[in-house]
């Protein structure tokens, strides 16, 4: 008696759970591109590179599948997990102590996964007219010491020079399966990041008066921070200014001769992004008149995702093509970040949010109880093939801008 062949949803499943049981950091997902491969080089007519020729880093994989002249269309997901330590309780749950996929990465692998099996079997077919370059990124999470992400190294390393698009999707716990979110133009923030260091003199805490004291500093600067992209930036720019560090003291009656700060920026618009940094440098520096002196470093991250209209409209018609009754939600997709936007900053792409919410539990990104709804998985695969082969239908398609 023949064995049962594994259902598509079956295989995402098994994948998923297995990618979350043995999640990895960023720049170190070295078993989680071993058990791509493996399961890449099981699929007929798929080609598989790696390495850091390759990809421009020792970890992810690049999959192709098919050979025809038309274009080349590009799939992304991203492998890596956060230190996070998970409290799901699931059977699948981490076994790696204090790191989790806390966002959704090992369903976008599973989902990409899937996609290059459903590609392959329909290229081995009936040839496709393009191909389709499928795009397993590590390091989406965390830049490295060089302030670069996976994205990054991998345009670097020409992974997207024979590109025409790029699309990728990401699971959303907060919004009930069956529904996507889906907007043009601009979806998520760019992201930087400063760190500030308030510097005083000093002293005995019995004896304020002979010091410049930077904690009492701080507690003055830090209402003028909170209040940057309510007072001084147009309320019809999207802003915000987070503190996420401040660091300063050891002991109870010395006052120390600093305090760091740490926080983030998001903003949507160039503008916007000048602007912020603008008003953070002449609110650190009113520190000086108060007989403290300031040291400022900002990091600009990642840009804010644009979503190409063009692309944009195939991703809506592909999935009105295969889930007629989804509901679009025509809106951006909050004040996070993604590094997905190097790709698209170099060529025309789009990202789409995933209903994944659990029936009857509530949860976020990046938090201990995340987990999501694994009927999303079969969805998104299903929507990503698709939007492949409308691109195809549509040979020669100008992106425009």
């Amino acid at each position: 008696m023949s064995e049962k062949k594994a259902t598509v949803q079956e295989e995402l499943s098994r994948w998923r759970r297995h990618l979350h049981r043995y999640p990895e950091l960023s720049f170190k997902e070295f078993e989680t591109t071993k058990f791509i491969i493996e399961e890449l080089k099981q699929m007929p007519g798929v080609k598989v590179e790696f390495g850091r020729e390759k990809i421009g880093l020792s970890t992810g994989v690049i999959a192709t599948v098919g050979e025809g002249d038309g274009p080349v269309i590009g799939l992304r997901a991203d492998i890596d997990a956060l230190p996070i330590k998970e409290t799901t309780n699931v059977s699948y749950q981490s076994c790696h102590e204090g790191v989790m996929h806390a966002c959704g990465h090992d369903g976008h692998t599973a989902m990409l996964l899937g996609a290059v099996q459903v590609l392959a079997t329909i290229n081995q077919q009936t040839p496709l007219s393009g191909k389709v370059k499928c795009i397993f990124q590590p390091a989406e999470e965390t830049e490295d010491d060089h302030g670069k992400s996976g994205a990054q190294y991998m345009i670097e390393a020409g992974v997207l020079s024979d590109v025409e698009a790029v699309v990728a999707l990401h699971l959303d716990p907060e919004l009930s399966v069956g529904k996507v979110k889906l907007c043009e133009g601009l979806a998520m923030a760019n992201v930087d990041t400063f760190t500030a260091i308030i510097r005083g003199t000093g002293g005995h805490g019995a004896y304020p008066d002979q010091t410049a004291d930077p904690i009492w500093l701080t507690s003055i600067l830090l209402p003028t921070l909170y209040s940057l992209c309510n007072r001084r930036l147009s309320p019809l720019e999207p802003s915000v200014l987070s503190i996420g560090m401040i660091k300063g003291g050891a002991q109870t009656n010395v006052i120390p001769d600093s305090v760091k700060l740490k926080g983030t920026m998001r903003t949507y618009s160039e503008e916007a992004r000048q602007q912020l940094e603008k008003e953070l440098r002449t609110a650190i520096a009113t520190v000086d008149s108060l007989g403290g002196t300031t040291e400022l470093h900002v990091h600009k991250g990642e840009p804010a995702l644009y979503n190409n209209p063009a692309v944009t409209s195939i991703l809506r018609e592909a999935i009105k093509h295969r889930y007629p009754t989804t509901k679009c939600l025509n809106k951006p997709y909050g004040m996070g970040g993604e590094d997905f936007s190097h790709m698209t900053k170099q060529i025309p792409g789009a990202m789409l949010f995933l209903g994944a919410k659990k029936v009857d539990k509530i949860c976020h990104l990046h938090q201990p109880t995340f987990d999501i709804d694994e009927r999303a998985l079969e969805i998104g695969t299903q929507i990503l093939v698709h939007t492949v082969l409308t691109s195809f239908a549509k040979g020669g398609l100008s992106y425009g801008t």
